[in-house]
């Protein structure tokens, strides 16, 4: 496992002539937009054997994404490739079974900005300074000298604006904006991305809005809020796992919480926690003595333990540190 720059990220990508491209299952805007963006990225150095694959379903609000049609999945017949490029995540359990279709020996390659430890490529760029995935994609297309598309552009932009809360969260930096304003100049209509990807909710994601937000609880004097939904119930709201998307952060942004969580079942012993929290409050550093990870104030893990259990052995864990604290 070797470290590389982005001049060697570039290298490593002119050197291979065929690409697998991947990311992690139940991909967010920045995996599935920066997925498409290095296809993109492969395409204008002039490589034309360029597969995407995921483990999830692309979700409905990326759909419209130039390239999203074409993802495929684990199951789909792929042609002998000569390097496999992991984009948005560092850890090869985490993008499921495309795992399964990376043959032994072949290279694999991490670009990623999460705090993790040990990346699982044979070359790896992870530098969390960045804001997202989407902001190493744009700075990729300068350091390798190709034109950025429109469509792109696109993609790069929904990952970037999505893994930053558009460019609200405190990982947002000048880089940032600087990224945004090349991606903009490409002829992208901002206004138009943001509604489909901020502004546009299913019936299904109101309905269980409004039951995440009924059942939500406080502890820790206030500071920790948290909420839990059941497998028995997103199938009685006909809910998708992309409905709960965002759904975390309406408790963070009560008065006096430090750090919010969502609790979802996944199985009789499987539960997903996601937590944001504020500066003071380091999530990813938190999660990870529950085998997760993440950014500073947004993090994420999964537990083999039931909901239930889950909820307890998090919220206690918390109540002692946060008890440390005061």
């Amino acid at each position: 496992m070797t470290a590389i720059d982005l001049a060697g990220v570039v290298s490593e990508l002119r050197r291979a002539q065929s690409f697998l491209v991947t990311t992690h299952a139940s991909p967010d805007g920045d995996a599935i937009g920066s997925m498409l963006a290095t296809r993109f990225l492969l395409e204008a150095m002039g490589k034309e054997r360029v597969t995407c694959i995921c483990h999830d379903p692309v979700p409905g609000i990326y759909r419209w994404l130039p390239g999203a049609g074409e993802i495929r999945t684990p199951d789909d017949p792929l042609e002998p490739f000569e390097l496999a490029v992991i984009v948005d995540v560092s850890q090869r359990n985490r993008i499921g079974r495309v795992g399964d279709r990376i043959p032994a020996g072949v290279r694999t390659l991490v670009i990623d900005h999460h705090l993790e430890n040990g990346p699982c490529g044979d070359l790896n760029f992870v530098d969390p300074t960045y804001a997202a995935t989407g902001e190493i994609m744009t700075e990729l297309f300068e350091v390798a000298g190709v034109p950025l598309s429109v469509e792109a552009a696109e993609c790069a932009y929904v990952a970037l604006a999505t893994d930053t809360g558009s460019f609200r969260y405190s990982s947002t930096t000048a880089r940032s904006h600087r990224m945004a304003e090349r991606l903009m100049a490409a002829g992208i209509d901002v206004g138009r991305i943001s509604e489909r990807v901020f502004d546009f909710m299913s019936l299904a994601k109101f309905r269980l809005m409004a039951h995440v937000l009924q059942r939500t609880q406080f502890a820790c004097a206030g500071r920790v809020a948290y909420n839990e939904v059941s497998l028995r119930e997103m199938q009685d709201l006909a809910a998708k796992s992309e409905d709960l998307d965002g759904l975390v952060n309406l408790a963070r942004n009560v008065e006096g919480v430090e750090v919010a969580m969502m609790f979802k079942e996944t199985g009789p012993a499987s539960t997903k926690v996601s937590m944001r929290s504020n500066r003071d409050f380091n999530a990813a550093l938190f999660l990870q003595r529950f085998g997760g990870g993440g950014h500073a104030c947004a993090a994420g893990a999964t537990i083999a333990l039931s909901l239930s259990e889950a909820r307890t052995s998090v919220l206690n864990e918390i109540e002692v540190l946060l008890g440390e604290q005061v």
